[in-house]
């Protein structure tokens, strides 16, 4: 494979994840939630789920957890990236 090939792949790697990270937040943008869903008014079922006695359960620890693991997740991935095409072809 080409080094051009290599950097459009991951150029196109990193537009895919953009693009699943971004698509949300533009869907919920324009067609914003109502107030009945699963944490609206109405009800909220999975507020006491989880819980401790010192503040936070187990749950809201992995939600806390996994953004900052998704981000070191990408920035290795990138680096191994730019690691791999740096190097010369033997």
């Amino acid at each position: 494979m080409s080094n051009k090939n290599k950097w459009l792949v991951g150029a196109g790697i990193a537009l895919g994840l953009l693009i699943l990270f971004v698509l949300p937040s533009i869907w919920q943008a324009l067609f914003p939630a109502q107030a009945f869903g699963m944490m609206g008014i109405r009800h909220s079922p999975m507020m006491g789920f989880g819980r401790s006695y010192f503040g936070m359960g187990f749950g809201m620890f992995l939600v806390w957890l996994i953004p900052p693991g998704l981000l070191v997740l990408i920035g290795l991935g990138i680096a191994a990236l730019v690691k791999y095409l740096r190097t010369p072809s033997a």
